[in-house]
């Protein structure tokens, strides 16, 4: 019987024969938690710009703080991003 594309890379995902199938793979619990909601941005495109939405999460006061800014077409997203990042880094 033939093996479709999908069998094939099933049994190759599944293969223990491979190097690194006897390794262990340990967690560390004492890292810093990825669950935390410390700085996200929302990317939004608008007519004549962009519009960078920032939500930092404050745990003192359990409290989310957002924050708008409009980038226009005449200028470098990149920079501008690095400049509200910074901003809002510093606040």
């Amino acid at each position: 019987m033939k093996l479709t594309f999908k069998q094939r890379f099933r049994n190759w995902l599944m293969n223990e024969d491979d190097d690194y199938s006897h390794q262990a793979i340990s967690i560390d619990n004492e890292g810093p938690n990825i669950q935390s909601q410390g700085f996200r941005l929302n990317v939004y495109s608008a007519g004549g710009g962009t519009i960078i939405e920032t939500t930092k999460y404050d745990r003192q006061k359990d409290d989310h703080r957002h924050s708008l800014h409009v980038v226009t077409d005449d200028k470098d997203l990149g920079e501008e991003l690095a400049k509200i990042i910074t901003m809002e880094s510093l606040r």
